[in-house]
C-alpha cells in the first residue's frame, strides 16, 4: 500500500480505483504469480493451492481490461482453467 492511499479514507461505495491503486494490484497479481510459478518448480501443491486462490482474488478485484504488465499472468491464468 502507498503512503497516499495509506492516509486517504476509505471509500466504501466507489468500485473505482485509482491508477496507483491499480499498478498496486497488478505488481501483487506479478507477485503472486511468480510465487506460484516458483511453488510449482518445487512442487508444494499446497502452497500452489493458496497462491492460486489469492492469484484469482486480485486478478478480481483487478477486473476486466487491459492492464499493462499483466499479460504473462492473464495467460498464466488461462492455462490453469484449461488444466
Amino acid at each position: 500500500m502507498s503512503a497516499a492511499s495509506a492516509n486517504s479514507p476509505i471509500d466504501l461505495g466507489s468500485s473505482e480505483r485509482s491508477s496507483d491503486e491499480m499498478d498496486e494490484l497488478v505488481a501483487l497479481a506479478r507477485m503472486i504469480a511468480y510465487a506460484k510459478h516458483a511453488a510449482e518448480d518445487v512442487e508444494l501443491v499446497g502452497a500452489m493451492h493458496w497462491l492460486g486462490l489469492a492469484l484469482n482474488e486480485v486478478l478480481r478485484e483487478i477486473g476486466d481490461g487491459p492492464h499493462e504488465g499483466l499479460a504473462d499472468v492473464l495467460a498464466a491464468k488461462r492455462a490453469l482453467c484449461l488444466n
